[in-house]
């Protein structure tokens, strides 16, 4: 039940970031018009920096009290931030609202889903925590086509397409306050003191950095792919659903690698997949109809996925149970640093070198993340074809 608790967290919380690109075209043309596409790429990368930044106190919290109460109140803050949201009038109070509120929500409630799956499961790790993100996918595939058949319709419009999307979540959260538990077993071992020498492993602080530099580029595709459909002159519609194609593609490259990676171990095949989304998203531009755009954003959300899904398998290998909420919140504190500042650098790339600066760019970024992985992968078994 906790895995499908932690499923629906990610469907609310990341799964609904990922349909940002949604907002950023309606933002651009609608919404705030006199607003820069820097500008209003500075709403999600800041959504992703509080959701991501505050998961180390929010990990701390969690080994120390446990994922109930964090749970409750994660639910309650991000459903108050879409409501507030809703009423926004402004790029400041849309800041407040989905940049921090929403992101503040999403931090209490995705580290306690995170970090309560790998004490449920020994064997099967990969699997478990690829389904938990694979949550993420289907709203990624699901809000984009929700959230574009609201906005563009008269009759709706921003305000109750925002409403009706936290009236969407609230019975999921529901469900996952109450199935988000530890093991009995792991009771004491959630309301004891936080072991923080888990931060100072050098693996975890390797993979922290690589994750930087992944996290740089991970997302651009996810947001720009539809403005480079339109700007090509392409189908308006088509342009809209490429979100949901590669998120589509993002749910099986978030459980099929979760298999490989109980058999080859998860630092393997996250280098894998983090050199094969680089050298896609590289060759991003050089697809200009909508076939090929479609195979290229199939390709990219199945890389990618393993990208997102094998992040808290990486830090649940080199960590003792009541480290979980820990070693996951310093991974994710460094990656929010990326998040925070990968779409504006993206959005000032777009305005000065065209959508293939922004390819270029974020390509190369996720292959450096790669290359940084590489060692930290050799520090856990200098065998290269071994499991690890």
């Amino acid at each position: 039940m906790t895995l499908i608790g932690s499923f629906f967290v990610m469907f609310c919380s990341v799964g609904f970031i990922n349909a940002f690109g949604i907002f950023e075209e309606y933002y651009g043309t609608v919404y705030l018009p006199s607003k820069s596409a820097s500008d209003i790429s500075w709403l999600g990368s800041f959504n992703l920096f509080i959701m991501f930044g505050l998961t180390l106190p929010v990990g701390f919290l969690n080994d120390k009290f446990g994922p109930e109460v964090l749970m409750k109140v994660g639910s309650v803050i991000t459903l108050l931030a879409l409501f507030l949201a809703s009423i926004s009038k402004s790029y400041a109070t849309l800041f407040l609202t989905q940049g921090f509120l929403f992101g503040l929500g999403c931090a209490i409630t995705i580290l306690p889903a995170f970090a309560t799956v790998p004490r449920w499961f020994v064997k099967g790790r990969g699997l478990a925590m690829g389904i938990v993100v694979s949550g993420s996918s289907l709203g990624g595939v699901i809000w984009p086509i929700v959230l574009r058949r609201l906005l563009y319709n008269p009759s709706v419009g921003f305000g109750w397409a925002v409403r009706i999307s936290a009236f969407i979540m609230l019975p999921l959260l529901l469900i996952a306050c109450v199935t988000i538990k530890l093991p009995k077993t792991n009771k004491a071992q959630g309301h004891g003191k936080p072991d923080l020498s888990i931060v100072k492993n050098p693996v975890l602080i390797i993979l922290a950095c690589s994750l930087f530099f992944v996290y740089l580029g991970l997302f651009s595709p996810f947001f720009y792919i539809t403005g480079w459909t339109i700007s090509l002159g392409l189908n308006v519609n088509m342009g809209f659903y490429m979100v949901s194609i590669i998120n589509a593609a993002s749910l099986f490259g978030r459980i099929i690698p979760g298999v490989l990676a109980d058999k080859m171990g998860p630092y393997n095949v996250m280098i894998l997949s983090a050199g094969l989304s680089g050298i896609i998203c590289v060759t991003w531009t050089s697809a200009k109809s909508i076939g090929t755009i479609v195979v290229l954003s199939l390709a990219y959300g199945f890389a990618s996925g393993a990208v997102i899904g094998l992040q808290g398998a990486c830090a649940a290998a080199i960590a003792k149970p009541s480290q979980y909420g820990v070693a996951m919140g310093a991974m994710m504190a460094v990656v929010s640093i990326a998040g925070l500042i990968g779409s504006p650098i993206n959005g000032q790339i777009l305005a000065a070198h065209g959508y293939l600066g922004v390819a270029l760019f974020s390509g190369l970024a996720l292959i450096l993340g790669m290359v940084v992985l590489i060692p930290a992968r050799l520090k856990l078994n200098r065998n290269p074809i071994a499991k690890a």
